[in-house]
């Protein structure tokens, strides 16, 4: 039995002195992390230097004795391989495809920079070495175990690192991942196949294991879609059906091992091929995402800095020590950096994804425990020599980053936070933000408008917002609850759970329609500090704009309902603190636009345009409207009647030889400018091409734009409207009346009792302060006959004319 008492005075055997080893670096890498994090280092540090003092501890005898007793060291090897075996397969599941797809060339550059960088600079090297110890054996396989272990990248530690520093939803904390991977997993391959040529007898076990992988993919796709199916009321798996994934990974990782091979690139594979949608992921994710993060990692991280040891090295060992040290930064510096050059990434970037690079402690050290019958060169020193080198230069590469970051905070902080300055060739980030299915189907629709056909990418979060009341029914926590959100005494939904079982399903149903994955958050705060989590929230996921319900709704008989103040009131603060873009979104239950993913019904869509720089955003989030074909969108600009108008020099738009002549009109010059060019670009670009319809509306006061509203009210599926405009002339005497301030007062007025046969709606606010590059103020010509477009430019894509 594994947890008897041995024979004589021992009062542990090895494995619970491995679990009390577990505990003391837990409890140390806490200790650690509250000195470290103010200054802004990452777990990984703290839980290494954990490892290292309880290495440390091991020149007492007593506790050398205690931590390393007889076949202690099969133990850990076995439980190293079972954390291996879990955060690897972890990984895969979490890592983001699409992405790495996007930026394949730019990983592949980068591992092929940093590997040929290391093996030139071993060479010589590795010469001065051997003289130097005195070095006797293979030479082919220790320059082999120097280029793989000391120009190795360890994933894990950089995806800890990358999450602790809040980069994993930035593009160049994405890309250190998705280099840190294919370095490791480039290494793997390439010592995989050296000792087989070697040995000659692996060659056939490594093609018989990866046919046996492809077969556990397959078989695990058929059980990801057909589990599901047997409880389709139940939120999560059973532990049971969960438990039959792990035992196919633990079979095929157990028999790879046992064969001499390393398994991790295999479990990895797996763990990336898995499919990304459905109640079986989710399940995945939320029963390995807390504890692997948590638990097992830092366990895994403490185990690295607990084989530090300089027993056998002298002071000569030493000197070696540090030029390997030294030589392992440069090489990766050198390599990092030549790559960076050809692939044109911003220099801020460089020494960065240089130094996170750097870090390593995760298959160097399985590589070099492994094999050890073709190593007749591995000795005492050469261990202890590989092992310090991958701690200290760890340590190192941590500390440098984090100093980077901090000195180059603005550099590193998230930019796209308007969608005026978005380029629609970048990612597109958004928010969603749902209290129920009722919300949640009409932002998934919404969602599934903006990412259309394009090409471009796109990146939909939906938050399930659960407010927690002051009173509860239940003791229990959050937490706490089993997984049908319930406790055992039948409570009722308390919670949103069963909201959430009804919200999963239909992000199943747009994903099998879409091939779009919705990513899932959970907030779960007290009403008056949910705006706060929000903000935070869209900071940490760096979404360029966030979609909040609306605080009313329509019920089956078309009257709306008020949710309660408390909504209202949340919504105003983050309008208030957000730092991107914020949309209102007002749906109409009886309107066909959530329907869109489903069928094959063109929606129409307004923008409505009286100027300013909300008005631009909103005009700026149509352009990811433009591309779907279900979309037909028309820019309906509303003129102050009587205004000046001037005549602008410069030459004339051709377009399918159709001059294009255009005049805006403003009241202030600066606003009138940024309006112009904005206005003159965007129909340049979508209406003359046919993309997009075009009306011009002439009033002179609001009372005539309330009038023009109510006639097109019933035409279009969805309204974009922008909030605050100023002073503005045509709004003049709508605002007496504001029911929802926050709308502002175009918006309010279509929300609005009087309107309740209206569609939804987009409420677009940006912020002030975002940065606005220079814009130049581009040629336009004025039509002879007042019209700000001629006609034919609409006639392609002219407006409704009867209601939808």
């Amino acid at each position: 039995m594994l947890f008897c008492l041995p024979e004589g005075d021992a009062l542990f055997n090895p494995l619970n002195t491995m679990f009390i080893q577990m505990a003391c670096i837990l409890v140390f890498s806490q200790f650690f992390y509250l000195f470290l994090k103010p200054c802004g280092q990452a777990g990984p540090v703290a839980q290494i230097l954990a490892g290292i003092v309880l290495s440390l501890l091991t020149i007492i005898q007593k506790v050398h004795d205690f931590f390393l007793q007889k076949d202690s060291a099969n133990y850990y090897i076995f439980f190293s391989f079972l954390l291996r075996t879990c955060f690897m397969f972890l990984i895969g599941l979490e890592l983001d495809l699409d992405f790495m797809k996007r930026n394949l060339k730019n990983s592949i550059v980068i591992t092929l920079g940093s590997l040929v960088s290391c093996a030139i600079i071993w060479i010589p090297f590795l010469l001065f070495l051997v003289r130097f110890l005195h070095i006797k054996g293979d030479f082919i396989t220790l320059y082999l175990a120097f280029l793989v272990t000391l120009s190795n990248t360890a994933s894990p530690v950089v995806i800890r690192s990358i999450i602790d520093w809040k980069l994993h939803t930035s593009e160049i904390g994405r890309l250190a991942i998705s280099c840190g991977l294919c370095i490791e997993i480039t290494n793997i391959f390439i010592y995989t196949m050296v000792i087989a040529y070697i040995s000659g007898k692996m060659t056939g076990n490594i093609f018989a294991y990866t046919f046996a992988t492809v077969v556990i993919i397959i078989i695990n796709r058929f059980l990801a879609s057909w589990l599901p199916k047997r409880n389709p009321k139940e939120k999560y798996l059973s532990k049971a059906e969960t438990l039959a994934f792990f035992i196919l990974i633990l079979i095929i990782a157990l028999t790879i091992e046992s064969s001499n091979i390393n398994s991790t690139g295999f479990v990895f594979l797996i763990g990336l091929m898995f499919p990304r949608e459905g109640k079986t992921y989710r399940t995945l994710i939320n029963r390995l995402s807390y504890p692997i993060h948590e638990f097992v990692l830092p366990v895994y991280f403490g185990y690295i800095g607990f084989r530090f040891s300089v027993h056998s090295l002298t002071k000569r060992h030493y000197l070696a020590l540090v030029m390997t040290v030294a030589l392992s930064m440069v090489a990766k510096l050198l390599g990092v950096l030549c790559a960076c050059l050809f692939l044109k990434i911003p220099k801020k970037y460089w020494l960065f994804l240089s130094t996170i690079l750097s870090v390593k402690g995760h298959i160097g050290l399985v590589l070099l425990d492994s094999n050890l019958t073709h190593k007749k060169w591995f000795t005492p020193i050469i261990h202890d020599t590989f092992i310090a080198t991958l701690v200290i230069t760890t340590l190192l590469s941590g500390v440098i980053s984090s100093l980077l970051l901090r000195s180059q905070e603005k550099g590193f902080s998230h930019q796209k936070t308007s969608l005026e300055f978005h380029d629609t060739n970048d990612e597109l980030r958004v928010l969603s933000c749902v209290y129920g299915v009722r919300q949640a189907r009409g932002l998934i629709s919404l969602i599934s408008a903006l990412n259309g056909v394009s090409s471009s990418p796109f990146t939909p979060y939906l938050m399930h917002l659960i407010p927690l009341s002051k009173k509860r029914k239940t003791e229990l926590l959050y937490h706490e609850l089993d997984e049908d959100g319930v406790n055992s005494n039948g409570g009722d939904d308390e919670f949103g759970t069963n909201e959430g079982l009804e919200i999963n399903d239909s992000i199943d149903s747009f994903t099998r329609d879409r091939k779009v994955m919705i990513r899932q958050v959970k907030l779960v705060a007290l009403m008056e500090n949910m705006h706060e989590e929000i903000c935070n929230g869209s900071e940490d996921l760096r979404v360029s704009i966030v979609f909040l319900p609306f605080h009313k709704h329509q019920r089956i008989d078309g009257k709306t309902t008020d949710d309660g103040e408390a909504f209202r009131d949340m919504n105003r603060k983050v309008l208030k603190q957000a730092q991107c873009s914020i949309g209102i979104f007002v749906d109409r239950n009886i309107t066909g636009f959530r329907q869109l993913h489903g069928f094959e019904s063109v929606q129409h869509v307004a923008a409505l345009f009286f100027g300013g720089p909300d008005d631009r955003e909103a005009l700026s989030l149509c352009q990811w409207l433009i591309n779907n074909g279900q979309i037909h969108l028309t820019i309906i600009q509303f003129v102050a009647d009587g205004s000046e108008t001037e005549n602008l020099v410069g030459d004339a738009v051709t377009r399918e030889n159709n001059d294009v002549l255009m005049e805006i009109v403003g009241n202030d010059q600066t606003n009138y400018e940024t309006d112009r060019s904005f206005l003159e670009e965007y129909y340049n670009r979508y209406v003359t091409t046919g993309q997009v319809g075009f009306i011009e509306k002439r009033v002179s006061n609001g009372e005539q734009t309330l009038t023009i509203l109510r006639e097109i009210g019933e035409m279009y599926s969805l309204f974009v409207v922008g909030k605050n405009r100023g002073d503005c002339l045509m709004t003049s005497g709508m605002n007496d009346w504001d029911e929802c301030p926050e709308l502002g007062t175009v918006g309010d007025f279509l929300a609005s009792s009087n309107m309740d046969r209206l569609e939804p709606f987009v409420l677009g606010r940006i912020k002030t302060n975002n940065p606005k590059p220079d814009m130049a103020t581009p040629k336009m010509a004025k039509d002879t006959d007042g019209r700000s477009f001629p006609m034919e430019a609409m006639s392609g894509q002219q407006a409704p004319q009867e209601p939808v």
